[in-house]
């Protein structure tokens, strides 16, 4: 396919899943995650220049801003003293959907509050680097895990643009590694070109366990409450290990239902790669969600990391 077929951008309407599809009321749920009594209890207010050679990263949740807004908050907060123009969004595949293991979007996103547009620069150097094939609206069409990060960017940066990516299952850690260097490549082609200044979210959430995950047998909160934080401890401690093989091996021998293990894996990666290992993983904030909001006896563990040099 010729350079000139590529897909034009669209419009990819908001799912609203896990936040309201009201703008008012979506703009009130942002509003009361920073001042939750487990988030960062102020809102983000001008921001500051911080080192703008050093590129910024975090892993946060991707649930229902009811149940793990205020951890969401937490890095939004935190990512609020860069300086950025654009947002590399790494999420995870749910469904499968689409035809590649790695996949990029060709769209402008709309959320409730306005909608966000692709940074057509970065997205051509993805191109350049990866080839036509990485594109694929449809791995994104139903995905919630990178439009659930757009308002939250949006309300934080009215002008600013992002890149989507999704992840299923790789082969392996050394396909993972591979892949971190093209992007890198892609990125450093980017910022070559316009001088622009780019952060990168990734998501996933951790245990889910409970009765509507069938766990049919889990029906004391409580106890499933500590079961989450049990099985998620050693996957936390991992990512702070900054070494993404240990998360690759914890997960494998625990087999957590983490939600978006290749998502996390390639932003540790990546997050050493760009910043040539001038960094450390921080965890900003772990909570199970019946912290947040109590609904039945299901839980599910969320948890926001930051990549900072300082």
């Amino acid at each position: 396919m010729a350079s000139s077929a590529l897909p034009k951008p669209n419009f990819r309407s908001a799912l609203c899943y896990y936040y309201s599809s009201d703008k008012s009321e979506c703009l009130q749920e942002i509003v009361s995650s920073y001042l939750h009594r487990l988030g960062p209890r102020q809102l983000p207010t001008q921001f500051a220049l911080t080192d703008i050679s050093f590129i910024p990263c975090m892993l946060v949740p991707h649930g229902a801003y009811c149940d793990s807004g205020p951890l969401y908050a937490h890095a939004y907060f935190w990512i609020n003293s860069f300086l950025f123009d654009t947002v590399l969004i790494i999420g995870t595949n749910h469904s499968g959907a689409g035809s590649s293991k790695m996949s990029l979007s060709p769209d402008s996103w709309q959320t409730p509050i306005g909608t966000v547009d692709i940074d057509m620069d970065l997205f051509h150097a993805f191109v350049s680097m990866f080839g036509e094939t990485i594109i694929d609206r449809e791995a994104h069409r139903s995905e919630h895990s990178v439009e659930n990060q757009l308002p939250f960017l949006k309300h934080l940066r009215s002008d600013v643009k992002f890149v989507a990516l999704s992840f299923s299952r790789l082969k392996d850690l050394t396909q993972g590694h591979q892949i971190c260097q093209q992007i890198q490549q892609a990125i450093q082609l980017y910022r070559q070109r316009t001088g622009k200044r780019v952060v990168i979210v990734s998501t996933t959430d951790y245990t889910h366990y409970g009765p509507g995950y069938n766990d049919i047998h889990a029906k004391n909160l409580s106890e499933n409450e500590e079961y989450a934080r049990v099985h998620d401890k050693p996957i936390l401690q991992s990512i702070l290990s900054n070494d993404a093989s240990q998360l690759f091996e914890t997960q494998r021998t625990t087999q957590n239902s983490m939600c978006g293990l290749w998502p996390s894996l390639i932003i540790m990666i990546l997050s050493r790669l760009l910043n040539e290992n001038k960094g450390q993983w921080n965890l900003l904030c772990y909570h199970v969600s019946s912290e947040v909001i109590k609904r039945g006896n299901d839980v599910c563990g969320f948890a926001s990391f930051v990549y900072s040099n300082n």
